[in-house]
Order: structure tokens, then C-alpha cells, then sequence
């Protein structure tokens, strides 16, 4: 990034810039920034409803969560304005995204009725993780639902420290013993084939599976998976992204 914004060294070309990062690059000399809003590439928080013990597993609490940020200012002041609100988990170029679903809306009000009447008219303790990048986005997220009545504490990993606790295939913990609540997420779909990039992979027995679906999901990824149908395939992912919508399986968040 620094060879790029100036005269020395043989670097003419960078990708996937971090928000801060385009920012940084935008102001110098020599660099000119070129934003791609096709990017099939999803930013979203991952529940865990596998520890033991889980307060996820009451969709309540995931809803509540979701009515709780603010995805407009989320992406205003953590991201510099590099993002689009998304409805479901999908990016807007995603051959299974749903243009008639609305997102989840920003109502703190509703967000802390919901967690009275679950049970939690105090305050829930999380536990959210990021990885090393996402300080400001996971400040602002953490803000968010502090506001509403969550009791947030925030840890950033190294990557390596991440994956050891999101995916199932390299826990230094057992899924049952992590304790963390919310793991933000960044993810790409470079073959836009969602139902295998994105649910294959945070749902369904995947590498990064922290839901505990209801039956319904399961048989429309089968259905998806048994068709080659293009628009049979559409419109099966446009309803899970309904169902996975009405369930909050997801923390919905952008796309970068």
C-alpha cells in the first residue's frame, strides 16, 4: 500500500483495500482509488449457538440484535462511505439476491423490548470478536448494541487466533466451550454460487456452521443442490434468504 501511493519499487496495483486503507490511499501522491460496487463480498456477524448454554438459540435475542445498529451510520463512520446496506447475507450482484427483501431497520426501541420480554431486562453480556483490521468497525457495532442494553466486551485477534475460534475444522477449544458471542465476518463468492459459498460454509454442517437451523433451510439448499435450473436456483436462495431473514440466523450487516 505505501509502494503503491508513491515512486519507488515496481507495485502499480492494489486490491481489497480495508475502508481506512482506501482512505489512506486515496490522499496520496501518486495513487488513484477505483471503487467496484459489484463485489461479491459480504461483511456480517456470526451468532454462536453452539456453546453450551447459548442465549442464541432464542431467535428473540438474534432479532434484537440486528434491530439494534445502525447500518447506515455503520457504514458512514466505520466504513468511509465503502459499502451498501444488505437485507439477508447475500451481496447485491449474488445470483440468490433478494430485491424485495427489506433489511432489518434500526429500532433500539423495539430492539430492548424484545430483550425484556426474553428475559434480559438489564443487560446481556457478549463477547464479540474481530479480526486485526476491524478495530473501528467492531467499536462501532459494540457501541451500537450497548445501547440497547448487550454488555459488550470487544477482542480483536491476530487471524490465526480468529480461525482458531470460527472454524470447526481448527478450534483450540471445542464448539460447545468457546465462549465468544458474535463473530464479525468478512466473505467473497468468487464463483456467485451462494448457496455453496455462503450457506455451505456458515450453515448447514459447513466449515463455519454456528447455526442451529430449523429443518426448512436444510430442504431448500437440497432443493438448490438438486436443480440446474438457473432461475429454479434463484428463486430457491432468494427463499432462504427470506427464511434465513425471518429467523436471524446472521448478524446482516454490508458489502464492501
Amino acid at each position: 500500500m505505501r509502494l503503491v501511493g508513491t515512486t519507488e519499487g515496481p507495485v502499480d496495483l492494489i486490491t481489497d483495500l480495508s475502508p481506512l486503507d482506501t482512505l489512506a490511499t486515496a490522499q496520496t501522491r501518486f495513487a488513484t482509488v477505483v471503487k467496484n460496487r459489484k463485489n461479491l463480498t459480504s461483511a456480517f456477524g456470526q451468532f454462536n449457538m453452539r456453546k453450551t448454554g447459548s442465549p442464541w438459540r432464542d431467535a428473540r435475542l438474534r432479532r434484537a440484535a440486528n434491530l439494534a445498529i445502525n447500518r447506515q451510520d455503520l457504514i458512514t463512520y466505520a466504513a468511509k462511505d465503502n459499502g451498501v446496506i444488505l437485507p439477508g447475507v447475500l451481496p447485491v450482484g449474488s445470483v440468490g439476491f433478494d430485491p424485495g427483501l427489506a433489511p432489518y431497520p434500526f429500532d433500539p426501541e423495539q430492539a430492548r423490548r424484545i430483550l425484556a420480554e426474553a428475559g434480559y431486562p438489564d443487560a446481556l453480556p457478549v463477547r464479540l470478536i474481530a479480526f486485526e483490521g476491524w478495530e473501528v468497525l467492531a467499536t462501532v457495532v459494540s457501541k451500537m448494541l450497548e445501547q440497547v442494553g448487550f454488555k459488550v466486551e470487544q477482542q480483536v485477534l491476530a487471524p490465526d487466533a480468529y480461525g482458531k475460534k470460527v472454524y470447526l475444522s481448527h478450534q483450540d477449544e471445542p464448539a460447545e466451550k468457546q465462549s465468544w458471542d458474535i463473530a464479525l465476518t468478512l466473505w467473497g463468492d468468487p464463483i456467485n454460487f451462494p448457496v455453496f459459498e455462503y450457506y455451505g460454509t456458515f450453515a448447514l454442517d459447513g466449515a463455519s456452521d454456528w447455526v442451529e437451523e430449523q429443518p426448512e433451510l436444510r430442504r431448500l439448499y437440497e432443493d438448490v443442490m438438486g436443480t440446474i435450473d438457473r432461475e429454479r436456483q434463484r428463486s430457491l436462495m432468494q427463499q432462504m434468504e427470506r427464511h434465513t431473514h425471518d429467523q436471524a440466523y446472521l448478524f446482516t450487516g454490508s458489502r464492501s
